[in-house]
């Protein structure tokens, strides 16, 4: 009895020593096949708790196609789910006057989506995402929208905004305007020569008079009235002279291919009648 239940014992072990040596065997050839289902089956899984469906999808088909039969139904299962909370978005745009905008392109979270607005809807995963449209001209609209599982076709319309008007186009007769104060410091320049011009003519005439009149006993007060006068054109003179000069420079230098700018000079004598003014604007 003892003898036979010993070789019962030996045989157990002896055919499952066989079967751990076929079943290391089969796997051993059936590694590359096996790896494959195992990390789609498991990446399938972590992206659908992500609600990353479209990535979810694309490993359930690997899955289906490379497990055993059991894992496979899961895989089948999954995606019919998939299929089912898989939603779309149905994208358009009109311009500003409400007519087509032309080809508009469209980012997904920052990242290229289509180069044309399509005519059937486009799948996306569910959540909260935002959409950049982009017409030819370079305007963009954006718009944030949250998507819900299983939503189909949802539909996500945008209205570019009117163009900004133009700048009317300066005079071609007409300075640009950073070339038009330089040219007010010339003339207030001018005016303030032509003012210092009269008060040296004026103050040279009345020192004429003087001389007719009370020379050399005029009284003390009209002397220094005249001198008043002729320190009054220097003065106004020498200004207008700096203005005008500084006007020149600084029209010169924003606009240097300018064919003519204005110059001026003055000299004052208060001995005579020296003050002369000359100019060219």
């Amino acid at each position: 009895m003892r003898v036979a239940c010993a070789a019962m014992n030996g045989r157990l072990l002896a055919a499952f020593a066989a079967a751990v040596t076929l079943l290391a065997g089969s796997r051993a050839r059936a590694q590359g096949v096996g790896e494959t289902c195992a990390a789609s089956y498991e990446q399938a899984q972590q992206l659908l708790r992500d609600r990353a469906l479209l990535r979810a999808r694309a490993e359930l088909r690997v899955c289906v196609s490379s497990c055993p039969a059991t894992l496979a139904r899961d895989c089948q299962s999954w995606s019919e789910q998939v299929e089912r909370d898989m939603p779309s978005v149905a994208l358009s745009a009109t311009s500003a006057d409400g007519h087509a905008p032309g080809r508009v392109r469209v980012l997904l979270d920052g990242a290229p989506l289509v180069d044309a607005l399509p005519n059937d809807p486009i799948e996306l995963d569910p959540g909260r995402h935002t959409l950049t449209f982009e017409d030819a001209a370079g305007t963009r609209v954006v718009t944030v929208v949250t998507v819900p599982p299983g939503d189909k076709a949802l539909p996500i319309a945008v209205r570019f905004p009117a163009p900004a008007p133009s700048r009317p186009a300066a005079s071609a007769d007409a300075p640009p305007v950073r070339q038009r104060w330089p040219l007010v410091l010339v003339g207030v320049g001018a005016a303030g020569l032509g003012v210092g011009a009269v008060l040296g003519v004026k103050g040279h005439l009345d020192r004429s008079e003087l001389r007719t009149r009370c020379a050399p006993g005029c009284p003390a007060e009209d002397v220094e009235a005249i001198d008043l006068t002729w320190k009054a054109g220097a003065i106004s003179a020498g200004v207008g002279f700096l203005a005008a000069g500084l006007g020149a420079v600084l029209y010169l230098q924003l606009d240097p291919v300018a064919p003519a700018a204005p110059v001026a000079s003055f000299s004052f004598s208060p001995g005579g009648p020296g003050l002369s003014l000359r100019g060219a604007f």
